[in-house]
């Protein structure tokens, strides 16, 4: 099911909230402006509420501020859990969506529409809610807690998440948590507390030990093939997210906001005889999308026929909604004009890669670096020997920003970004930089999530370098 999303006004959107609204980052975030709006995009995609008094449609429920914890979303949030659809908890016709403070930008560039998987707004906010936990981010907390309270109308689930607690232990908590989630139940699988446990393990999973991601869990607590791309996506969205905030943050006020010790050593990858810049073969570990399935607008949201050739990119195919904003941002990330050059944002994307472990990702992302710096020999070392490698002072203290990114929460420090000014990188570039690192904080964790890699040389990755 698809449907347009029209647009209203919020005077600040989520990233905006996570990171501290402060003028300086506001100057930071509008260097890049179709990012704005993008990313804010991809969170109403995966997170359908509306600003304004009661529900989209029906019985969705209405409530105030959403929660008392935390800042919580805007005043008046309404959540669209009702029976807009005959086939589940998705927006029903008629959603409104804030669209955050960035300028408009054309119909084109930021896709307008959220399609129903399935997946529950619980099961979507819980699992969001476990990765802002684990991340540290405070204002992250508050706003998932309130849309998971708000969607289950019960405050136990989010106390148990936060304090890390089983979820489905306590026979009287999942009772109540049972009956609170009945609206938003589907045909396909209601939001019962063994399928929102199934994904806040899927999340803490994702979030701390990518490389080792399974679906099992999903599997046996009912999770279909698409709502295991919905979740996968919704967990790895938010990683990338509280990675950007903590790489905004630390760039408009030195400090990224997570608490971690700005005088401790920077953080390291290693690399090793795996990797590797071959051309890899990856295995979905559920069914891609076939060729013939695919219409119109999942062939728009792929922007290419590479992308559609590969295998990947077709089980992402199973949610449109949230595939089509990430190949925008994707694009926008990677091949916008001017800022920091396009072998550097690869160079990011492959440490990024080193430090999470995903093997196919570090290929395909060394390869176009190698490629655009015209040398593939610091880039093989960089493969070989990870931040031990002699890359010269420029790549040394690239890789180190964007390999402090990475780690739950961040370890990127002040002097990570001052040695790269000193060195003559722009803001902009710097926003590049940071814009690179974190989207691979979202790729990775699909990739290692929904399929493995065999040494066969075969396919790659549908981004094509442009030169």
């Amino acid at each position: 099911m698809h449907q347009a999303v029209p647009k209203t006004d919020a005077p600040t959107d989520v990233l905006d909230r996570f990171a501290g609204a402060t003028p300086e980052l506001a100057r930071l975030r509008a260097l890049r402006p179709e990012l704005i709006e993008l990313e804010q995009r991809a969170y109403e995609v995966l997170f359908p509420v509306r600003t304004g008094s009661g529900s989209a449609t029906g019985s969705g429920p209405a409530t105030g501020s959403g929660s008392a914890t935390g800042p919580g979303p805007a005043t008046g949030l309404g959540l669209a859990t009702g029976s807009g659809s005959a086939t589940g908890p998705g927006p029903a016709t008629g959603l409104g969506l804030a669209t955050g403070s960035g300028p408009a930008t054309s119909a084109r560039t930021v896709p307008g529409t959220v399609t129903d998987t399935g997946v529950s707004v619980a099961e979507r906010a819980a699992a969001a809610l476990a990765v802002a936990v684990e991340h540290r981010r405070a204002p992250a907390v508050g706003h998932y807690r309130a849309l998971l309270d708000t969607a289950t109308g019960e405050t136990a689930t989010a106390d148990r998440i936060i304090a890390r607690a089983p979820l489905d232990g306590d026979t009287a908590t999942a009772a109540t948590a049972a009956k609170a989630t009945a609206a938003t139940t589907t045909a396909t699988g209601a939001a019962t507390p063994g399928r929102i446990a199934a994904a806040v393990a899927h999340a803490r999973l994702l979030t701390h030990t990518p490389a080792r991601g399974g679906l099992d869990a999903l599997r046996a607590a009912g999770f279909t093939d698409p709502q295991i791309v919905t979740v996968s996506q919704t967990v790895a969205f938010v990683n990338h997210q509280m990675q950007l905030v903590a790489g905004l943050a630390l760039l408009a006020t030195g400090d990224s906001g997570t608490g971690t010790d700005p005088g401790a050593p920077s953080t390291t990858v290693a690399g090793g005889p795996r990797y590797t810049t071959d051309v890899l073969t990856w295995r979905p570990a559920i069914r891609p999308l076939a060729p013939g399935e695919l219409g119109e607008e999942h062939r728009a949201a792929l922007a290419g026929k590479a992308r559609v050739d590969t295998p990947y990119f077709r089980t992402l195919g199973h949610d449109l909604g949230i595939l089509a904003v990430r190949t925008a941002i994707d694009l926008a990330a990677f091949t916008a004009e001017g800022g920091l050059p396009r072998a550097e944002r690869e160079l990011a994307a492959t440490a990024v890669s080193l430090y999470n472990g995903c093997v196919y990702c570090a290929s395909v992302h060394a390869r176009l670096t190698a490629r655009l710096h015209g040398d593939p020999a610091p880039v093989r070392r960089f493969l070989a020997y990870g931040s031990t490698a002699v890359l010269g002072r420029r790549w040394k203290l690239i890789t180190r920003l964007a390999t402090g990114l990475a780690p739950v929460p961040a370890t990127a420090a002040e002097a990570d970004v001052e040695a790269l000014r000193e060195l003559g990188l722009t803001e902009l570039a710097l926003v590049d930089l940071v814009h690179c690192a974190a989207f691979f904080g979202w790729a990775n964790r699909l990739m290692l999530s929904l399929g493995s890699v065999e040494g066969e040389d075969q396919e790659h990755e549908g981004r094509q370098a442009t030169e």
